[in-house]
């Protein structure tokens, strides 16, 4: 079997497990449960929840402009390719969309791709080990001195630490691949070593890390805010910790590869597990997961039109003062 048949086989296998984990957690939750939800949600939680997702997506941009070396796009330019790219990284099937980013980066605000990759390895690391931090505070929160807790945050500040040895060997296994394979794989070899000089480049400047780090926490906390003013506003006022501890384990689920797009089936089996483990009913757990995903869907799907309309208004202003997108 060929790479593009496996690869196309295990495309089709992740598909139809996303299809067997939605049906078989609607029979959970029930389609007229997560109605009733998304019907009685109070106006006043939706505009909140709204507002508080403009919030999280400014600080993605000044985060993406933090990482960006040197000439960052402008904050509302950043805003707005942070807006799009989500919204593409979300519908885009198999998570090609977070290829996304990096053109748009390209196209708009005239960074290499090389770097724009790099980028968006750094931000996703970030991202892990942010959620990590938040998870493991609410569960100590919980579990007054959970051990566990500490440990699975470890974990999840391990890709984080190991991100510079994983770019490394990724440059001495491409350098073995030109060797040995010819033109075209020198061409994957000098793809590789502009990412690594990229994500060495990032490593020199400990200061744009550690404000891409606080960055990062506050963008987490503006999504656990979010959830919890969802849930509140559909009536489940569920204490700050619980929250933040059963929305992170849906998180952690859309690492595994058992979704079509948006990481619908992944992440509602994960929001289930973590609050019933916390002592919420299956079916009500399962329930608020499905709706408060298609809540914040419908966040990133507005946002995202914004942006990509932003974005398309700069472009054609650019085209009539004769200058390139990267240049405004």
């Amino acid at each position: 079997m060929t790479a593009d048949a496996q690869r196309h086989v295990l495309r089709v296998a992740s598909a139809l497990g996303a299809v067997v984990l939605v049906v078989f957690l609607l029979r959970i939750a029930s389609p007229g449960g997560i109605v009733r939800l998304l019907g009685t949600t109070r106006p006043c939680a939706v505009a909140a929840a709204l507002a508080i997702h403009a919030v999280m997506l400014l600080l993605r941009g000044l985060r993406l402009r933090v990482l960006l070396p040197d000439s960052p796009p402008g904050p509302g330019t950043a805003w707005a390719i942070t807006a799009a790219g989500r919204v593409a990284a979300l519908f885009l099937p198999f998570r090609s969309g977070e290829l996304v980013l990096p053109w748009l980066l390209r196209r708009h605000a005239g960074v290499p791709v090389a770097t724009g990759v790099a980028v968006l390895v750094a931000a996703r690391a970030f991202d892990l080990a942010a959620l990590g931090v938040w998870g493991t505070v609410s569960l100590l929160w919980l579990a007054r001195g959970s051990t566990t807790a500490l440990g699975a945050a470890i974990l999840l500040l391990v890709p984080l630490l190991i991100l510079p040895v994983l770019a490394e060997t990724a440059y001495r296994l491409a350098r073995r691949c030109a060797a040995a394979r010819g033109l075209e794989a020198r061409r994957i070899a000098r793809k590789v070593r502009r990412l690594r000089a990229a994500l060495h480049g990032l490593a020199r400047r400990p200061g744009r890390l550690a404000a891409a780090a606080g960055l990062s926490l506050a963008v987490w906390g503006a999504v656990w805010l979010l959830t919890w003013v969802l849930l509140a506003g559909m009536g489940h006022r569920w204490p700050l910790a619980v929250t933040v501890a059963g929305s992170a384990a849906a998180s952690i689920a859309n690492l595994v590869p058992l979704n079509l797009v948006a990481n619908v089936g992944t992440l509602e089996a994960g929001w289930t597990a973590g609050f019933v483990a916390l002592g919420i009913p299956a079916n009500e757990a399962a329930a608020t997961g499905f709706a408060t995903h298609l809540w914040s869907l419908f966040f990133a799907v507005a946002a995202g039109a914004v942006g990509w309309a932003a974005l398309g208004l700069r472009t054609r202003s650019c085209r009539v003062h004769g200058d390139p997108p990267a240049a405004r």
